[in-house]
Formats: structure tokens, C-alpha cells, sequence
């Protein structure tokens, strides 16, 4: 079998990653796959056996006829989209042009979907502006889901199919771990966060809707107020782009790792102590349950100040029982109402929180509320020193790898897949 991986989204490794392991896992199985990549991964795959095409948002509505001139040449029995929600919106904003022109080829269309779109909400928010994904997925008869992400157990009668993402990921020997903590100057003593962010974050500080602006500049200032109230043995390991507000953190007890690559990245997190994630979903987090690694991630639930629906100072105070004088003189400050967000500083609140709904991985790392600084400082405290806590998390991400392992193989799960969609080969 031959399969075409489509994977245009530019600025973030995860989606392509998704694709270069199920290429990976299936190549066994005598499948051949070649990619359509945005060029910010073709390191990623240069690395592999797979063959690639670089496009960009350049070509614009041309994407077209260079995925045309690919399919013709490699002749595929199926296009694999590395992640549907991902290719719908990069051809929508990026391309400007019809995502689902990859139907014209008389290929079957399999996409890998990281939101559960048949049981979530569609609603989304791209640069400020609030679109809907396209249904087009409800009609496709088979839907990939990698776990972990998403929840490793679905309906036996719908479209869904879940499989066992990334297997090669491993919690790191204690000599490898050792190693990359003294690469980054981490002693054998300290505690090391890992704490994660992506380009497309970065650019929300200057591309986005003012709302979405406010949150990329200044939730980086608030967080940093609460790591330096952690013991003075953490050390901060930034993954991915340099954000003002950091900076106030001690230099000595900080490490920047601006660039890497998708094999770096996950050593990274699993020499780490803990990870905490400002956002859902957190290719982070799921990469710690497989590392091994505790972790913490934050959200806000609350539209504060945001009309006559909206939740004021007072009443965060009362859900919270109480609010630092940090907290409350940053949220006077803000320059406009704060709307509840899942993936910071997006919104995405109507995919990302019923894709928590029954998943266990909910039990792998803490939840916390942005604005309540006691629950974050305490919470990220506790993934760190707390044994007790760290034990409870230990048993969460055990319980999910078994949950992983009763899976049938990923080979299999995809040929059902492929048989649904009417692929031949």
C-alpha cells in the first residue's frame, strides 16, 4: 500500500510528528509513504526513510497543483491527513483555498483527529476570529485517533478508531537522563519544570485579535511572578520561543531551548522533573505520560469582566477563596475582558474541554485554574517535591500505558481504517 501524508501546518512539529510515527509504524507492514510538508519540518523528516515535498503558503491556491503533480507521480491508494482540523484551517488561512480538493484525486481521504470532532464542538477562534471547522469529517467512514491525546476507548459502532501513538517514546535510562541534565547545567540536586511553547504562540503577540494579543504579551509576566515562588533548587527548562515577561525569573536558574528537534524534544521532557503546559491539548503532557514524567497544565474557565454574563474580581475571589494582590492588580490592569480559554491564548473552549470528558488522562496531571495563584504555586510544587502527589500521578500515567498496550496494533487498526474508506492495495 502506498499512502500520501498530508501535513501543510507550519510553525509546530506535532501534526507531522503524528504522521512520520504511523508512517513509521506501518512500514513493516509493506506500506510506502511519502509527505506534503510545510518546509518548517523538513528537517523532521529528512531524518527518516520517508520521501517528502516541501510546499508553503506561498503557492496560495497553487498548493493544488503541486499535491496534483505528487499524487500523480507516487500514485497513492490513500491520502492520510496528519491532522484534519489542522489541514482544514491551514488551507482556509494559509492557502486561502477549498481544503478538500484532495477529494478531486479519487483517493480515499483517512484523517488523524486530535479533537474528536464527532463528539466535541466545531467552534474555533483563529486570529481573532471565530470560525467553525468544517463537518466534512462527520461523512468520512473512518477517523484515526493517536493516543495518548485522545482517549484510548471508543464507540465499537462509530467512525473512530483509536491506535498507540509514538511507541518508540520510553521513559529515558537513569545515565541518558543524567546526561542531558548536565548538557543544560541542571546539578544532581535540583528539580527541573519543563515548560513548554510553540512559534504559532509567539505570533499571537502581533498577528491575533486584541484579546487574544493581551493574553499572548502578558500571561508570560503572571506566570513568572508564580515560579519564583517555587523553592529555589527549580530550574526553568523554556522549550520553544522566548516570551517577555520571562525574564524577571533568576538568569542563573533559567535554560532556553529555542530550536530543537522532534528526538530532542522529547528528551528534553524526559530528563525533566515535571512539565507544566499553559495549554490544551499539550503534545507535551502526552509525551510525558509515555516519558514517564508528572506534569500540570492551566486553563481559564471564568469570562471575567466580560459584559453582564461576565465573572468580576469578587466573584473569582469567592470560586477561589480568594485572590492574590498579584492576581487582582494584573486582571485590574488588563486592557479588556478575559474570555475562558483552553489553549492559551486561543480560546478553543468548546473542542478542547469535551475532549477531557472521560479520558484518563485527566488522572496523569494536575488541573489548575490560571488566575488562582495558590492552586498553580501549590500544584507545581507539588509535581515537583510532593511524593505523595507525584506517586498519584506515577499510578495515572500507569494505568494509561496499560490502557495503551490492550490496543490492537497500529498496523491492524489502520488496514480497518483503510478498508472503511475504500482504499485498495
Amino acid at each position: 500500500m502506498r499512502l500520501l501524508f498530508m501535513s501543510s501546518l507550519a510553525l509546530t512539529l506535532h501534526e507531522t510528528r503524528m504522521g512520520v510515527d504511523l508512517a513509521d509504524q506501518l512500514a513493516p507492514a509493506g506500506v510506502t509513504s511519502h509527505f506534503v510538508i510545510d518546509a518548517y519540518n523538513e528537517d523532521q523528516l529528512r531524518h527518516t526513510a520517508h520521501t517528502y515535498t516541501t510546499v508553503t503558503s506561498a503557492l496560495g491556491s497553487r498548493v493544488r497543483d503541486d499535491v496534483a503533480d505528487v499524487v500523480r507521480e507516487f500514485r497513492p491508494d490513500a491520502l492520510v491527513l496528519c491532522d484534519y482540523t489542522a489541514h482544514w484551517m491551514t488551507h482556509v488561512i494559509s492557502y486561502d483555498t477549498d481544503p478538500w480538493y484532495v477529494e478531486d484525486f479519487g483517493v480515499p481521504v483517512i484523517p488523524i483527529d486530535l479533537y474528536d470532532l464527532t463528539r466535541t464542538g466545531r467552534e474555533v477562534e483563529i486570529l481573532g476570529r471565530t470560525m467553525q471547522v468544517s463537518d466534512r469529517i462527520l461523512d468520512m467512514p473512518a477517523h484515526l485517533w493517536p493516543v495518548p491525546g485522545v482517549r484510548p476507548h471508543a464507540d465499537p459502532d462509530g467512525p473512530a478508531l483509536p491506535y498507540r501513538a509514538d511507541p518508540t517514546v520510553t521513559p529515558l535510562s537513569r545515565d541518558a537522563r543524567r546526561e542531558v541534565r548536565r548538557s543544560l547545567g541542571v546539578a544532581d540536586g535540583d528539580r527541573l519544570l519543563a515548560i513548554p511553547a510553540l512559534p504559532w504562540q509567539h505570533l499571537m503577540q502581533t498577528r491575533a485579535g486584541p484579546a487574544t494579543r493581551a493574553l499572548a504579551g502578558r500571561v508570560p509576566e503572571l506566570v513568572a511572578h508564580y515560579l519564583s515562588k517555587l523553592p529555589k533548587e527549580t530550574r526553568f527548562l523554556f522549550v520553544g520561543p522566548v516570551f517577555d515577561g520571562f525574564e524577571s525569573l533568576p538568569a542563573d536558574r533559567v535554560v532556553r531551548r529555542p530550536t530543537y528537534t522532534s528526538r530532542e524534544y522529547t528528551d528534553l521532557l524526559g530528563a525533566s522533573d515535571g512539565v507544566m503546559s499553559l495549554f490544551l491539548p499539550s503534545f507535551a503532557l502526552e509525551r510525558a505520560i509515555l516519558a514517564d514524567v508528572p506534569g500540570l497544565f492551566t486553563l481559564n474557565s471564568f469570562a471575567i469582566d466580560a459584559g453582564a454574563t461576565g465573572t468580576g474580581a469578587g466573584e473569582l475571589e469567592e470560586a477561589f477563596g480568594g485572590l492574590s494582590p498579584e492576581v487582582r492588580a494584573w486582571l485590574a490592569s488588563h486592557p479588556g475582558p478575559i474570555p475562558p480559554f483552553h489553549m492559551w491564548p486561543l480560546r478553543w473552549t468548546g473542542v478542547v474541554g469535551p475532549l477531557l470528558e472521560d479520558n484518563p488522562f485527566t488522572d496523569t496531571a494536575l488541573r489548575t485554574e490560571l488566575f488562582d495563584e495558590e492552586s498553580v504555586v501549590a500544584g507545581v510544587e507539588a509535581v515537583l517535591y510532593d511524593p505523595v502527589v507525584r506517586d498519584t500521578l506515577a499510578a495515572g500515567r500507569a494505568a494509561f500505558r496499560d490502557a495503551l498496550d490492550r490496543l490492537p496494533p497500529t498496523a491492524e487498526v489502520f488496514m480497518t481504517a483503510a478498508e472503511r474508506a475504500g482504499a485498495r492495495g
